[in-house]
């Protein structure tokens, strides 16, 4: 048996469901965070990158040994143990995650997300306008060290207290550079040396673990106004 921590957010709107879970084999627990429950800071903090705090450092507020993130467009499917599912599938590795179904590096990730941007698309112009994603790109590519040649859906994955770590530097990453979370995890993973499983399927097509409904989550977001 293993203690297994769920963590959630939704941030700027009211919250769309929430998340139903169970485990006969395992010690769980969730953590859903948003605005009746967590001091809003809407002055100082766009709701998209405080939701990166619950996502990336859990673990500095909630003890466990495994914690698994859900983006709030996540309905984990009712008749799964979705705790075992996520130990079975991680392993021995401390880390365990979803490849993205669009691309397979982050530059490819980067040229979309600006081609989406220049089409003034509205779910990328909430999250990513005025973010330096070029910039950020040429910074990675910078590196000599750098092979890019990985990409991985964020929306949902687990990792291993032992992999706190990377956890701290991936938001460094966004806190320094932008709130395209996607582009800044190959990165600093390359730089990790951290192995890692990967879950069958993708997070935004059918698999056997939940549905990503998203379109339900944005009808329950507030536009954000901008100044």
């Amino acid at each position: 048996m293993a203690r297994v921590h769920f963590v959630s957010a939704h941030f700027g709107g009211e919250v769309p469901w929430t998340p139903r879970l169970h485990s006969s084999r395992h010690d769980i627990s969730l953590s859903y965070y948003h605005d009746k429950n967590t001091p809003s800071r809407h002055l100082s903090m766009h709701p998209r990158f405080k939701s990166k705090i619950p996502k990336m450092l859990e673990w500095k507020f909630i003890e466990s040994e495994w914690y698994v993130w859900m983006d709030s467009s996540i309905k984990p499917l009712p008749n799964i143990d979705l705790a075992d599912e996520v130990l079975k599938i991680a392993g021995d590795n401390p880390l365990c995650l979803f490849l993205h179904s669009k691309g397979n590096t982050i530059r490819e990730e980067a040229y979309r997300t600006l081609a989406m941007l220049k089409q003034n698309h509205q779910y990328f112009n909430v999250r990513y306008r005025g973010e330096p994603i070029k910039e950020q790109l040429i910074h990675y590519y910078g590196d000599p060290q750098f092979v890019d040649n990985k990409l991985f859906s964020t929306n949902f994955f687990a990792y291993h207290r032992s992999a706190s770590y990377l956890m701290q530097e991936w938001f460094s990453e966004v806190v320094e550079w932008s709130l395209q979370c996607q582009i800044s995890l190959p990165y600093v993973l390359h730089r990790s040396g951290l192995k890692y499983s990967l879950f069958d399927g993708y997070t935004n097509i059918r698999n056997k673990y939940f549905i990503w409904d998203w379109r339900n989550r944005e009808k329950n977001l507030s536009p954000i106004k901008t100044i």
